[in-house]
């Protein structure tokens, strides 16, 4: 965490802000400051009120009571356009670009949105003028071509153009939801890159992210966020990350993240239910890996080392060029992921965008694995699949009034278990997760632990993830193996000497794990 910059001023307070929607009341009496030349972050689980905070600042919403002030200036923002000429921005998660149009034009879609703008504008100069701004945010060598059409980049690209669009509008207060959710820890060093050259020219940085770790890095302060109100606020130092996560869930929360919750011990059976030898494939060679029931394996490494290629060739999404793959003793060749499934492998992909369907129900999204099910005679029973979809879903706790629910009605974190909901659906005797919390909150991510847990060490299901978070590696793994430059390096127990070298893997801070380690 670096020093804030020269000042350290109330940029922008809210005072005894409320704001109430009919019976619900989703802020309650809520006093902060955001300040000048300092990052400060915002915490709290999904319907914490961050986001109608958040909402208020920038004039999308309007206080039930209470009042904003901007440079000690009490303002009325009757909607953002008027909260964006005071100089507030807000950098969505979900980049809002028009896919249409190049990265040049995404950046200053304010500025061709004046009269007469976008039909005299020079695509030269537009694409000069995005490349003196990226140069000002040390991001100049970000995108290749200015001119090219956001629907040709990736998904950490466009939160980057998100990102310059925002502070195309040079704001003195600028809000962060979420903006590493879709990067790597390379882009997330960008990022945090951006916002140390913000705090040295005075901005009030204020960051949303679920991804505690990388939040302690770049911030100087917390607000902690709980139940529409503010439960906690202090610099970082005198507010640590254990003390965060008990203010914004809970002490029995705090030992489902951290891993204090002792495992049920599980006698490890002889032979492994996945035996993998000699594996090689698009981007990995020469790899060895035993999962046994009852056990969590975790896979680490940093992105982009072929943790992810790994398993997508196990499961036939990708060709595997050489080696074996044995389950439960038996060698077998799976030429697809629904081959996968018949063979008892369930996997849980990193993408929820690309594996949820958002035009349908819980129940259809629950039981698209298994509609084999539900059929005798010729016969389909949709009250068989109902019943199925509503008693798996109530096991790993979604939270909604009925399957018959639509998906897209449930909150990030709900879309993550009925995924788990699904893969489980056709008893698996192997289920494998990739980046299994990115971007839920930390009840969530708890709630998530302790299903995994169950799985493994109650039901004895074997268990195979991969995490990019150092932390949930430590806190779940019983085992880890590492992987760098696509081969499988190492093989530990989880512990002090373990977390050290995973530490270095995932190109963590060794202190960083101490310190994890230390608080436990």
């Amino acid at each position: 965490m670096a020093g804030p910059g020269p000042s350290s001023t109330a940029t922008l307070a809210v005072e005894g802000a409320s704001k109430s929607f009919g019976a619900v009341r989703a802020l309650r009496d809520v006093s902060v400051e955001f300040r000048s030349g300092m990052v400060t972050a915002l915490l709290g689980e999904n319907g914490a009120g961050k986001s109608t905070l958040i909402r208020l600042c920038s004039g999308e919403q309007q206080p039930t009571s209470g009042r904003l002030l901007l440079d000690g200036r009490e303002q009325v923002l009757p909607n953002p356009f008027a909260a964006a000429e005071l100089g507030i921005a807000v950098v969505h998660q979900e980049p809002q670009l028009v896919s249409s149009m190049t990265i040049a034009e995404n950046i200053f879609l304010a500025r061709l949105g004046a009269k007469g703008a976008l039909a005299g504008h020079r695509p030269e100069g537009l694409a000069r003028a995005a490349r003196d701004l990226l140069a000002e945010i040390e991001l100049a060598d970000a995108f290749r071509d200015l001119n090219a059409r956001c629907a040709t980049i990736s998904a950490a690209e466009r939160q980057l153009v998100e990102i310059a669009r925002g502070l195309a509008a040079k704001p003195k207060v600028l809000f962060l939801d979420e903006p590493n959710s879709s990067l790597t820890r390379r882009e997330t060093d960008q990022l945090f890159g951006i916002m140390s050259v913000l705090r040295k020219r005075g901005v009030a940085v204020v960051l949303v992210s679920h991804r505690l770790g990388e939040v302690y890095e770049i911030s100087d302060r917390v607000i902690v966020m709980r139940d529409g109100q503010k439960v906690g606020e202090g610099i970082v130092d005198a507010l640590p990350k254990r003390e965060a996560i008990r203010l914004m869930a809970g002490e029995r929360l705090v030992q489902e993240i951290t891993g204090d919750v002792k495992p049920v011990p599980q006698a490890e059976s002889a032979r492994p239910v996945i035996r993998i030898r000699g594996a090689c494939g698009l981007a990995f060679s020469d790899v060895d890996l035993d999962v046994h029931a009852g056990e969590i394996v975790g896979l680490a490494g940093l992105v982009g080392s072929g943790r992810t290629e790994i398993v997508r060739a196990v499961i036939g999404a990708d060709p595997l060029l050489a080696g074996t793959v044995e389950l439960s003793g038996r060698a077998v060749r799976i030429g697809s992921p629904r081959d996968a499934v018949r063979h008892g492998i369930s996997f849980i992909s990193e993408e929820r965008r690309t594996s949820v369907f958002y035009g349908h129900d819980i129940a259809f999204n629950l039981t698209s694995n298994v509609l084999g099910r539900f059929g005798r005679f010729g016969l389909f029973s949709q009250a068989a699949r109902m019943r199925f979809a509503q008693e798996r879903a109530d096991r790993v706790g979604v939270k909604a009034a009925s399957v018959a629910t639509a998906v897209r009605a449930l909150s990030g974190g709900n879309q993550q278990k009925m995924l788990l909901a699904r893969a489980l659906a056709s008893d698996p005797s192997l289920l494998i997760l990739d980046e299994p919390t990115r971007g839920v909150d930390v009840r969530t991510k708890a709630e998530m632990y302790a299903l995994i847990r169950e799985l493994a060490h109650v039901q004895g299901l074997a268990v195979w993830f991969i995490s990019s978070e150092l932390e949930e590696i430590l806190a779940l793994a019983d085992r880890i193996v590492v992987v760098r430059r696509g081969r499988t390096v190492d093989t530990i127990a989880k512990g002090r000497q373990g977390a050290q070298v995973v530490a270095t893997a995932l190109g963590e801070k060794v202190e960083d794990v101490e310190a994890f380690l230390g608080g436990r």
